[in-house]
């Protein structure tokens, strides 16, 4: 049960979080920046640099032809190219076009990339004619960027109003049946993304943030979109300076960055000195070992960074960690409320774990075509004002005595590996599939190594059909 004495330190963990409330967009924010320095450089690849002024007015453009295709406002649009300064060009345009920007990953197996369109029924599918070689997308009109030629097209903004509410993006996260489920977010909950990396991480004009994580990832949108609406510059690269170790280190000093998000699997490869120029590293997607923290956080600001896709992207995020001891989650981000609860939705008292429970203007409008899954992740907030609801994460955590929140985990089987969520389930159905699987076993004894594979610690047995089965 709640405890009275802790009523105090809840309440100023959320005070803290509480920051003036934005209202604007997704393209209004972007293009106050336009406005503020239209000559700063906005987006790098390569030896490629779009201006802030370059980079909106081939934004808008697209966007302009978007709606004379009849693209109509929260119509779904997918996206799927390769590392490109298209795809943030392509990613603003379905935004200021009033559309939902759908990310899909060209390198995807072709089933998980058929069941997204499919799922989503998208208006149109960008693409280049390299990416959607291959893809199999029926009855879906393709707009080939290769072949567009949009210069006698307006650069103004389209001005179109795009209320907090209104759906900015669709992400597929992995599903415990086996098929991804949709996560449709709205813009409400950007601007307070963006303003706790302003605040706690002093990111703005003059910084360079790596663009590291996949395209369909909600993090390759947040590594888009905090410089993009704070001033600052989105370094991206192809695919070969990202591989971890020392062709990222080459990237990381060459593009001079300074803010950039990583998985722990990937910080344990690195070489010494490959971060000299970052001045703030954000560790996500898995937990963080104390010999990384020890290893990584001098000579720099090393935050631990907590938050599902259903609270757009980020949820919590620590202070900047002192050592090897210092491994929480922190406190929640500009305007969020993150409460500990156990079944029934109760607070549960300072120190025993809880299900983290997210609140705020990031929690998502729900899964796409799921309404069942939605109501039950999805539950109306018994401490928010009317119509607020909670995003239940199905995580484990706990408040410290300091006033931040440690993560302990999942409640149900789903891992992360290298950022990825991973649903077991979703891998056993593939395998389910293969001919001479006759059934499957998921369990923590790895005593057999040569039996089955590993996810996240634990291992699905494979029992193989025999000639008589």
């Amino acid at each position: 049960m709640f405890v009275a004495d802790d009523a105090p330190l809840l309440h100023s963990a959320d005070e803290a979080a509480r920051q003036p409330m934005s209202e604007l967009s997704i393209p209004a924010l972007f293009e106050q920046q336009v406005a503020r320095d239209p000559e700063a450089i906005a987006v790098t690849f390569g030896e490629t640099r779009l201006s802030y002024a370059v980079l909106n007015a081939r934004a808008n453009r697209l966007a302009h032809h978007l709606l004379a295709l009849g693209v109509q406002p929260e119509d779904r649009v997918a996206v799927a190219l390769h590392r490109c300064v298209d795809l943030p060009v392509a990613m603003l345009a379905i935004f200021k076009a009033g559309a939902v920007y759908l990310p899909v990953d060209p390198n995807y197996p072709a089933e998980r990339i058929a069941f997204m369109l499919d799922d989503a029924r998208p208006a149109l599918l960008l693409t280049t004619s390299a990416a959607g070689a291959g893809m199999h997308a029926p009855g879906l009109r393709q707009l080939c960027l290769d072949d567009l030629a949009l210069d006698g097209l307006p650069a103004h903004n389209p001005g179109l109003p795009i209320a907090p509410q209104h759906a900015a993006y669709l992400i597929y996260t992995s599903g415990s049946t086996g098929k991804p489920k949709g996560v449709l977010v709205s813009h409400r909950g950007v601007p307070h993304l963006v303003s706790t990396h302003m605040r706690r991480c002093e990111l703005g004009p003059g910084c360079r943030v790596l663009q590291f994580a996949s395209p369909s990832f909600d993090a390759a949108l947040s590594e888009l979109l905090r410089p993009l609406l704070s001033g600052a510059t989105s370094v991206m690269a192809p695919p070969d300076d990202l591989v971890p170790g020392a062709p990222l280190a080459a990237l990381l000093l060459r593009e001079r960055v300074t803010h950039v998000t990583l998985p722990p699997a990937v910080l344990a490869v690195m070489p010494e000195h490959s971060l000299a120029s970052v001045r703030y590293l954000i560790v996500a997607g898995e937990a963080v070992s104390p010999a990384l923290v020890e290893r990584w956080h001098h000579g720099r600001r090393m935050i631990n960074a907590y938050g599902p896709t259903e609270a757009t992207v980020l949820a919590s995020m620590s202070a900047p960690m002192a050592g090897a001891d210092d491994l929480s989650i922190g406190t929640p981000i500009d305007n969020t409320q993150i409460h500990l609860l156990d079944a029934m939705l109760r607070p549960v008292p300072i120190g025993a774990a809880g299900e983290l429970c997210i609140g705020g203007p990031g929690v998502a409008r729900g899964y796409l075509n799921r309404p069942g899954l939605t109501a039950e992740r999805f539950v109306a907030d018994p401490f928010g004002p009317p119509g607020a609801r909670l995003y239940r994460s199905g995580d484990l955590g706990r408040w410290r005595h300091d006033g931040t929140l440690e993560f302990l985990g999942r409640i149900d089987e789903q891992v992360k590996i290298r950022g990825f969520r991973i649903e077991p389930g979703e891998v056993q159905a593939v395998l389910e599939q293969h001919p001479e699987v006759a059934c499957l076993l998921y369990t923590s004894d790895a005593a057999d190594e040569g039996l089955g594979v590993d996810i996240g610690g634990r291992r699905i047995i494979k029992k193989k059909k025999g000639r008589g089965s």
